[in-house]
């Protein structure tokens, strides 16, 4: 099955009439106010076992919304300020009612990665000087230790239990009215900031416009396969921008309802897509993996997936092997389409596609690189290129050059960094630092993703933070941190460490490690060498640390 046929509200070749994401939600309360928005757990009205999952409409996610901005308008929240929002997806109604309400204020989002630890959420709450945090009773006591981080700004706790940092989130809703005058907004004031791992170590700020926020939106629903009617159903975590950003304003855009799971679980993922009748899911390589390796078959044909109509997958490489699995036992045991996603922060998510109908060609086109991953825009309006590293000129067909992707929805600015956004976005195009080629009919191949991004379960672990922490042990001279292959998280995290004499214990480099880093960004492996191998310019040759034969005199 193609494309859904557009609504009445659809446009098809531009973002519709609305300018900012509060535009964007009025606008389906007028159209479709009755219709189901969000299915998601609530933190506010956990039951006896912690979770509770609770339903709104769009009418009962703006009015939600208004009164959240009204206590975070009590708490001083204005044009302009950043709310931070450490809330996991167990929390995901009051994430989706903050992000909301914060743009009615006229102020800027700023999801939290809840697991990063002291010293990464001290960073980044240093850098946004937030004027209000929305969190989770469960990480009060990491925010308790960051007082300085956190400045004047308003602890809000959400939680059925007295607080035990700031105040009562669950009280201060019941008393509030619903925000009378929302503010006004200019279509390219900044709506979000959302962190990303740099390859220069800190995470940077990407700031995402209203505009380019509701262009996000419309041009997702095509990729997700959404139409009023649809359900879409997603466990990425609220930090995330496909949490916070692409999988709500799709659902936005197309009216339809937005299905947040607390997290993936293989059993309660299934069962969740057969209960609420699920049409539309993102499952990442690894879980599709997963899904795969613990239901059998006949398992798996148990479950009710009439409803389901388009799986969408991607956010790591994976072998051959794995496309022509999940073409067999997915695709055509599910009855369902296969559309293989490529995107990323600062797209804000410019993307690029295969569908279905494309997935059979492609797979005859496995070579060196895997299979394609598309040859379609999110939208027509969505451009890509692979243009030549030494010259950012054209790369001819099956030339190996930098992805290049430009669309509305791209990124004004890294906060704070001129000079980065500067060579991020020249010449027009949003520069990926991934590797790709195109071959003769168009199909785009992804070769390698930026040496100093190492991708872990479908997140970005930045090798560049990793290497600065390894440092800072007195028994690391040197260190290179790269891939290292996984079968089903697509890679984990490797040091190959210069050591001081006498050597450390590499269970305690390990260790070091985890108590500064999230613990995805962890080194499973660390590895002892004489020196690093370099080439002539005194560059680090990862390539032959990774065996992938970077030649030593490059």
């Amino acid at each position: 099955m193609g494309a859904p046929s557009p609504s009445p509200f659809w446009w098809p070749d531009a973002p519709g009439p609305e300018l900012t994401v509060a535009e964007l939600l009025a606008s389906r309360v007028a159209l479709r106010g009755d219709a189901t928005a969000l299915i998601a757990p609530s933190l506010l009205a956990a039951d006896a076992a912690g979770q509770a999952e609770t339903t709104l409409t769009y009418a009962e996610l703006r009015e939600r919304a208004l009164r959240m901005a009204s206590v975070l308008r009590d708490a001083g929240v204005g044009p302009g300020d950043r709310v931070g929002i450490l809330l996991d997806n167990d929390g995901g109604v009051e994430a989706q009612t903050t992000y909301h309400a914060s743009h009615l204020l006229g102020a800027i989002n700023v999801p939290l990665n809840t697991r990063y630890v002291a010293r990464e959420l001290e960073y980044v709450l240093g850098f946004t000087e937030p004027k209000a945090v929305v969190f989770a009773a469960a990480h009060a006591d990491r925010l308790a230790a960051l007082r300085d981080a956190l400045g004047e700004a308003a602890l809000l706790e959400a939680g059925t239990a007295p607080p035990t940092l700031g105040r009562p989130l669950g009280e201060l809703l019941a008393a509030a009215s619903p925000l009378p005058d929302p503010a006004p907004l200019e279509p390219d004031q900044d709506a979000d900031w959302l962190f990303t791992s740099g390859t220069t170590g800190n995470p940077k700020a990407v700031a995402l416009t209203h505009r380019g926020s509701v262009a996000c939106g419309y041009q997702s629903v095509g990729a997700w396969g959404l139409d009023p009617d649809s359900v879409y159903q997603s466990f990425a975590p609220f930090f995330t921008s496909t949490g916070c950003h692409s999988n709500p304003l799709a659902c936005l855009a197309a009216g339809c309802a937005f299905v947040v799971e607390p997290e993936f679980d293989v059993h309660a993922t299934l069962d969740r897509i057969e209960r609420h009748g699920t049409t539309s899911t993102f499952l990442i390589n690894s879980v599709l993996t997963l899904i795969l390796e613990r239901r059998t078959p006949e398992e798996l044909a148990a479950y009710d997936f009439s409803a389901l109509r388009r799986v969408c997958y991607g956010a790591q490489p994976s072998s051959p092997a794995f496309y022509h699995q999940i073409q067999e036992e997915v695709g055509k045991a599910w009855g369902v389409e296969l559309v293989n996603i490529y995107g990323l922060t600062e797209g804000g998510t410019t993307g690029i596609y295969l569908s279905d109908a494309d997935h059979a060609e492609a797979l005859g086109r496995i070579g060196p690189y895997g299979i394609s991953i598309g040859r379609n825009g999110f939208r027509d309006w969505v451009e890509w290129t692979v243009l030549r590293e030494e010259d950012d000129e054209p790369a001819a067909p099956n030339e190996v050059g930098e992805l290049c992707v430009k669309g509305p929805s791209t990124m004004s600015r890294y906060v704070g960094r001129e000079e980065e956004t500067a060579r991020a976005l020249r010449g027009g195009w949003l520069h990926t630092g991934d590797s790709a080629l195109l071959d003769d009919d168009d199909f785009l191949f992804f070769v390698d993703r930026n040496k100093q991004m190492i991708r872990r379960g479908g997140l970005n672990i930045s090798s560049a933070e990793v290497e600065g922490v390894l440092l800072e042990h007195p028994g690391v001279v040197e260190v290179a941190v790269v891939p290292m292959p996984n079968p089903v998280l697509g890679s984990d995290v490797r040091g190959v460490v210069v050591p001081a004499d006498p050597p450390p214990d590499p269970a305690e480099l390990i260790a070091f490690a985890a108590e500064r880093l999230a613990d995805y960004k962890v080194p499973t492996q660390i590895d002892f060498i004489a020196a690093l191998p370099r080439n002539g310019m005194n560059r680090v040759m990862k390539g032959v640390l990774t065996g992938e034969g970077e030649s030593l005199s490059s």
